[in-house]
């Protein structure tokens, strides 16, 4: 039932879907918009524009939630990483593409990331136009290894089992978006 849905909701929205689902960690929905574009369901081009795009707002977005309420009520409650986080502030202003693009490939960082950097003084037009060279990197590796991943399962199952296919990368993505919610709970419970 739910993977009908998400189906249904990939085929109406298409690279709107991509982009919401890049917002926030993104991968599956890429690779699985990756594997519908090589089976010509969607146009490539904008699944990898679609997903650089919605990716690099996201980050924008967390990132100026870090530098609006970071400060204010995120480091607070944390006041032990006071001197860890003004270490880290240092190296991330001596080496902002490196840490940009390293919390970029560390699966579920990105969002933690993104926040934590809009904490430091990294400027904000630094941010941003590192960050878009990032995403536009990030959705062409991404995309290629679904695209490319997609293809080969494509030809070596054929017919109907591509099927199977698709309903399994796609239960994989609401395993995933389920997974995503009980650990992002269970940090704001542990974090009361």
């Amino acid at each position: 039932m739910i993977i009908a849905g998400l189906l249904m909701i990939i085929k109406k929205y298409g690279v709107l879907s991509v982009f919401a689902g890049t917002f926030l960690e993104g991968e599956l929905v890429l690779v699985t918009a990756a594997i519908l574009a090589g089976d010509g369901l969607i146009n490539p081009v904008s699944v990898w524009m679609s997903a650089s795009l919605g990716a690099w707002a996201g980050h924008v977005f967390w990132f100026s939630i870090g530098r609006m309420f970071g400060s204010r009520y995120i480091l607070p409650g944390f006041k032990g990483l006071r001197p860890r986080v003004e270490e880290v502030n240092r190296i991330i202003l001596k080496h902002p593409k490196t840490a940009i693009f390293i919390l970029q490939y560390l699966y579920g960082m990105r969002i933690i990331g993104a926040m934590g950097l809009g904490i430091t003084d990294l400027s904000f037009a630094r941010f941003m136009f590192y960050e878009a060279l990032n995403c536009m990197l990030w959705a062409l590796v991404v995309f290629t290894a679904g695209y490319i991943l997609g293809e080969t399962f494509i030809h070596i199952l054929h017919g109907w089992l591509r099927w199977v296919w698709l309903g399994l990368s796609l239960l994989v993505l609401v395993l995933f978006f389920r997974h995503l919610k009980l650990f992002l709970h269970s940090k704001i419970e542990k974090g009361r």
